[in-house]
């Protein structure tokens, strides 16, 4: 199936209620159900701005793999960098451009990260091609090499909620260790909006201001810190469950919390590279 979907992808790119509890999955079920063995998912980590006219191509493109690859991939629009996400100054007249896309964290990993440029993106924040930074043409590529390999643990979303009457959301997230894991491991958890419909500048549309843009899976805050909490502290065992929850985090009374995701990850924190990713939405 994965290499029918990359056949696919290549062919494609040439030419405000109650509170909404997702059920528990198990390990090993999100994405390789059957008992086999458990997968990598890929966490595309895509910087962008609404400013940046370029962008949108490369939005495309995410969209594009995330048909093809379905739930062994997870897409998160970072808008970083003040040139292209921050709001004009002065406002303009007609109100375009005034959001303020930027969050402390994604301010944090433009920078630690070198992002020089927009658009581009991060796989998983491993190298390919000797970058860790990787432009849109080789998403599909950097994506690919991920998902193919076995996975040291599997992370899932036990819990997510959202209370309307305090506008916050809670989280339980657990993360099986499927081989012996000798090293550092965080665990970082976002929250994202879908489907945020605002103003973007496309050099593909004439004219190219776009008042109505669907911009897709914005990373709107961290639940646990720019860098997330310590997942494990030096080693860990196979069968190991481990649990991390957070509760009663507010969110901004603008956000549609019918459109959020909770997006989970861990990570090695000597390299940073991601070992083990999940998405779950609130409303499926």
């Amino acid at each position: 199936m994965r290499a029918f979907s990359a056949i696919l992808l290549i062919n494609v790119i040439l030419l405000a209620g109650c509170d909404k509890v997702d059920e528990p999955i198990p390990p090993g079920q999100t994405n390789n159900g059957g008992g086999e063995t458990v997968k990598r998912r890929a966490l595309l980590e895509e910087f962008t701005g609404h400013r940046c006219n370029t962008c949108p191509a490369a939005h495309a493109v995410a969209a594009n793999l995330a048909n093809a690859f379905g739930d062994d991939l997870i897409v998160v629009g970072i808008h970083a960098t003040d040139f292209f996400a921050a709001p004009v100054n002065p406002q303009a007249s007609n109100g375009s451009y005034s959001t303020d896309f930027r969050t402390p964290a994604g301010s944090a990993y433009a920078t630690s990260f070198s992002i020089s440029f927009l658009p581009t993106g991060l796989v998983n924040r491993a190298p390919f091609n000797n970058s860790t930074t990787i432009s849109s043409g080789n998403w599909s590529s950097a994506v690919a090499a991920i998902i193919a390999q076995d996975a040291a643990c599997d992370v899932w979303v036990s819990q997510f909620t959202h209370n309307a009457a305090t506008n916050t959301v809670s989280a339980e997230v657990k993360v099986a260790v499927l081989t012996t894991i000798s090293s550092s491991l965080n665990l970082t958890a976002y929250l994202t909006e879908d489907h945020v419909v605002d103003w973007q500048l496309n050099s593909l549309v004439s004219p190219p201001d776009v008042s109505d843009y669907d911009h897709r899976h914005v990373l709107r805050t961290n639940l646990n810190g720019t860098w997330g909490e310590t997942l494990i502290a030096s080693d860990a065992q196979a069968g190991d469950t481990l649990t991390l929850s957070w509760n009663n985090v507010p969110v901004n009374a603008n956000w549609n919390a019918q459109n959020f995701a909770l997006v989970a990850y861990a990570y090695n924190t000597a390299t940073n590279e991601v070992l083990q990713a999940t998405e779950r939405k609130l409303v499926p």
